[in-house]
């Protein structure tokens, strides 16, 4: 499996941690309920295993109506 590449500001573990962070508290303060499968899935761009791109992908097939396709993710 290709390792992911990453930008500058998002090259270390606690970069990403952080960008995570700040992400949740402005979805949270617009009232965003972030769900354990959610979080689980952006730990998996925090641990560097896949990008912020897929990672997004992943968390947002939750939210497909019934019966949509879900886009494969590449990690």
């Amino acid at each position: 499996m290709k390792q992911p590449q990453f930008l500058p500001q998002e090259a270390t573990v606690a970069q990403r941690r952080a960008i995570m962070e700040r992400g949740f508290a402005a979805g949270r303060a617009q009232g965003a309920i972030i769900t354990p499968e959610t979080e689980a899935v952006y730990n998996r761009y925090v641990n560097g295993e896949i990008t912020l791109e897929q990672a997004t992908a992943e968390a947002m097939r939750v939210y497909q109506p019934q019966g949509a396709a879900a886009q494969p993710v590449h990690a």
